[in-house]
């Protein structure tokens, strides 16, 4: 009977798509209870047969509150004998929850099968996975929740769908380095690693990914060369084996950052892991977009959109949260208000005005410190906002107290000075050249700290002082502080003449090695004892002889007379191993310093190595080359090189390998924390660690007690300089010194 052998072919193929199916399928009776289930239906959701058939179908749907109109709407579309497609929450065997998009047909007919539903499950999950994802994200964007909030949500939610993956998010800052704006999973001491990493093709496979442009795989991060140490040690030992790295695009295409999924074994992503990271850059790229337009708001609030200064919003908002901090140190205040800016730009037009603000914004920059803050404060006026000097000073550094304020109103002079200067010159807007000068009104801080609108009014008062002078002058608010500025002058006048008369003299402080005792050598420091006014500190007639130009010949001076006290102490034999003189930045930006040292060294008879010239970090900031160039010619003479107070401010790595330095000095300032287990004794041990590879010297400053001797003897620091072996010398005075200690170091 053919028709009845088609039939059963044709059911023994139903019979084996159904077995063969990767989407679950059940039989449901008339009672919507389950009477046949396929193996895929056990393969996902984990039920054998026995479990469910003759039960309920509603043994393997979720039983969560939400979901019960579905299952209502599920058994009235049974009840109705129709086909249908609904939604289901399901709940697997072990919990997991399991979305499907099921189909159901009613089966007509056969004897037996009356009443009876086929329901075909197409599992979507990860849809329903993906969609929450997005929705929660999306929720995140529009609601109160901050950027690496936002990031942070990102990487949680991944980690949630994708086990056994941790996720990160890095981005890009403005100076090319890396942060971690997102993580979850990783621990924030990685992050804290991350943080200023330069981005490039060996960082990683996030740098790598940010500098190519492109996805970066290291399947086994052990082995590949991108994640070279410390990288590699950083997550290792989190366990973590395998790293892929997808760009994070703006719309622009620019490339802002990454997204990395660290697997704990080694392998390569699978479908399920691109789909999520694909529908997670997008998210990525909105959240950054959002934070760049809110930066941007930002910053037209609180910024000046000509010169790109803060403006005077962001300045009262600074002084406040300073004022209401712990530890306030209230700063000077100084306004450069710029002399008939109106009538220039009345003259030259919008344009020329703000010509006029950004020249003035850029020389303003050239004269101020590295820790000064420059605001555009209105539209014809700056502010500084600058702190008190530090306490020492070049070539002595003998500590100055400043409760009246001496070194801040001579501080402040100096700055308003070098201001005035750098406005009076022309500017050449067009082709037209315009002069200009400046109103600086200056409002130095001393005692209790005033409330900030308070010093600001202040200022301003200063400043209608200084117009009402004529301007191109500067006036303090203080009548004390406009009398201490004049004595300034005064002090200027007899510092020179106390330079032409030999009223300046050195004072000497030794230099020990601690594992022998033996003398190392002898720093030679500047004193001024004036007839009216007594002994003036280093820190005050230094930086007067910076700004009247007399520092040249000041340096001049302190090398012809240590050396001349050398020749002596060689005649007499007294056995001084080397005197260092400290320079100024504007000596070796000065071609004939090494010819003037080579004059003095002839003119003395000293051998050369018994002098040593110490530089400041900053000599590498005025001028790099020419501070290189006379460097390696004071060294070609057989003069040592030191770098004084290393590790306060401007050097580097760099700056030891290009500059032929026979010794490198500790600042003073890291011996209060050394004997702390901290940031200070890790610097120290650092920069003895440095010394050693490289050859160089180690001279600690400041020693003041014995444990700071023992810890730096322990550290294996070469040289120490300080009060804990000796205060600074009298020339007179160091042979006796020098017996007494010899004696008590023994033999």
């Amino acid at each position: 009977m053919p028709g009845l052998a088609d039939g059963v072919d044709a059911a023994g193929r139903y019979a084996t798509i159904v077995t063969q199916s990767d989407r679950p399928m059940m039989i449901l009776d008339s009672l919507d209870r389950i009477v046949f289930v396929n193996p895929a239906f056990t393969r996902v959701l984990g039920y054998a047969p026995h479990e469910v058939l003759s039960r309920d179908v509603s043994v393997m749907l979720s039983a969560h509150e939400a979901d019960m109109p579905a299952l209502r709407e599920f058994r009235a579309n049974l009840g109705a004998r129709r086909s249908f497609e609904i939604d289901l929450h399901a709940r697997a065997r072990d919990g997991r929850d399991l979305w499907f998009c099921s189909a159901a047909s009613p089966v007509g007919g056969g004897a037996g099968t009356e009443g009876e539903t086929v329901v075909v499950m197409t599992d979507e999950t990860q849809y329903v996975a993906l969609r929450d994802l997005r929705m929660e994200v999306m929720a995140a964007l529009t609601g109160a929740m901050d950027f690496p909030g936002v990031m942070g949500l990102i990487c949680r939610l991944i980690e949630d769908i994708t086990p056994d993956v941790v996720a990160t998010i890095t981005v890009r800052s403005e100076d090319g380095s890396a942060w971690m704006a997102g993580r979850h999973a990783m621990p924030a001491s990685v992050a804290m690693a991350w943080a200023g990493m330069a981005m490039g093709p060996m960082t990683g496979c996030c740098g790598a990914a940010v500098h190519m442009g492109d996805e970066i795989l290291a399947a086994d991060i052990g082995s590949d060369p991108r994640w070279a140490n410390p990288l590699r040690d950083l997550v290792l030992p989190l366990g973590l084996a395998a790293c892929w790295s997808s760009p994070i695009r703006m719309r622009d295409g620019t490339v802002a950052g990454s997204l990395a999924l660290y697997f704990r074994t080694r392998r390569e992503p699978a479908l399920w892991h691109r789909r999520v990271v694909d529908a997670c850059l997008l998210l990525c790229t909105l959240a950054m977009e959002q934070e760049n337009a809110r930066t941007r708001i930002a910053r037209l609030a609180h910024y000046d959109a000509v010169t790109g200064l803060p403006n005077r919003t962001w300045l009262r908002e600074h002084l406040q949260a300073g004022h209401d901090g712990d530890g306030w140190d209230a700063p000077t205040l100084i306004a450069v208000d710029i002399d008939r800016f109106r009538e220039i730009g009345d003259a030259l037009g919008a344009g020329g005005a703000d010509a006029i603000a950004i020249g003035v914004a850029e020389r303003l920059k050239t004269v101020i410190g590295g820790d000064d803050l420059l605001i555009r404060s209105g539209e014809d006026e700056f502010t500084v906002v600058t702190g008190p000097p530090r306490p020492t000073a070049r070539p002595g550094r003998a500590p100055a107290a400043d409760r009246d304020g001496v070194l801040a109103v001579d501080h402040a002079a100096s700055l308003a000075g070098s201001i005035l200067r750098a406005v009076a010159r022309p500017f050449a807007v067009d082709g037209v050249s315009v002069g200009s000068t400046a109103s600086i009104g200056i409002c130095v801080a001393v005692g209790a700290a005033q409330p900030v609108e308070t010093v600001l009014r202040h200022v301003q008062i200063a400043v209608s002082r200084a117009r009402d002078a004529g301007g191109d002058t500067y006036r303090f608010f203080s009548p004390e502080m406009n009398r201490r500025a004049q004595d300034r002058i005064i002090l200027a006048g007899a510092l020179g003449e106390a330079l032409s008369d030999g009223r300046l003299s050195l004072v000497y402080q030794p230099q020990i090695r601690p594992r022998d005792g033996a003398l190392y050598g002898v720093e030679a420091l500047a004193r001024w004892h004036d007839p009216a006014q007594g002994d003036i500190p280093p820190a005050r007639f230094v930086p007067l002889a910076e700004e009247s130009g007399m520092v040249e010949a000041l340096g001049e001076w302190a090398l012809r007379t240590a050396c001349r006290q050398m020749a002596e102490w060689i005649a007499a034999g007294i056995e001084v191993p080397a005197v260092a003189v400290n320079l100024s930045a504007r000596h070796f930006r000065d071609p004939r310093l090494p010819g003037v040292i080579a004059a003095i060294l002839a003119e003395t008879g000293i051998p050369p190595s018994r002098l040593m010239v110490e530089m400041t970090e900053s000599c590498m900031i005025a001028d790099e080359a020419r501070t290189i160039a006379a460097a390696h010619a004071i060294r070609a003479l057989g003069v040592g090189l030191s770098m004084d107070d290393f590790g306060t401010g401007f050097s580097s790595l760099a700056n030891l390998v290009n500059l032929p330095l026979s010794e490198v000095k500790i600042d003073r300032g890291f011996m209060g924390g050394l004997e702390q287990a901290g940031t200070a004794h890790s610097i120290v041990n650092a920069v003895i660690r440095i010394g050693q590879s490289l050859g160089v010297t180690v001279v600690a400053e400041g020693v003041e007690t014995r444990r700071q001797l023992e810890l730096l003897d322990d550290l294996e620091c070469p040289v120490v300089q300080g009060y804990l072996m000796s205060r600074p010398l009298r020339a007179g005075r160091v042979p006796h010194w020098l017996a007494a200690w010899q004696c008590q170091a023994g033999p």
